[in-house]
């Protein structure tokens, strides 16, 4: 697992690579609660690089979207691939953490709740 970083504007963007199973999610768990330290005023993670993702990587999505919230920092994941996009929806994630097909259209979505 690898996680790559940088900053766009006052917007985190994180990208894992590789998969987000049992023996990894606790790995990037660890990343991201690093890099959300420094209060970002947004998050946005990009998927495109996962390829896989079990209830671990879940559970560290719903960690990054929890700690985000508690610092009032917009969350949100884009680019996700088709099976993950599945599990995202099936698993009802969508309803916690907002999921976009685009880097674009997570920004502007960040953007937008940034100027309100």
């Amino acid at each position: 697992m690898e996680v790559d970083f940088y900053k766009e504007g006052e917007t985190l963007i994180v990208i894992p690579t590789g998969k987000l199973d049992t023996i990894q999610a606790p790995k990037f768990g660890e990343a991201l609660s690093s890099l959300l330290e420094v209060q970002p005023q947004a998050c946005l993670l990009d998927l495109s690089k996962v390829t896989f993702l079990s209830s671990s990587g879940l559970q560290v999505l719903l960690a990054g979207a929890k700690m985000s919230k508690k610092n009032e920092s917009d969350f949100a994941v884009f680019g996700m691939n088709k099976m993950l996009d599945e599990v995202f929806h099936l698993s009802g994630f969508h309803h916690f953490i907002p999921a976009f097909k685009s880097k674009e259209d997570a920004l502007a979505s960040t953007r937008d709740s940034i100027t309100d």
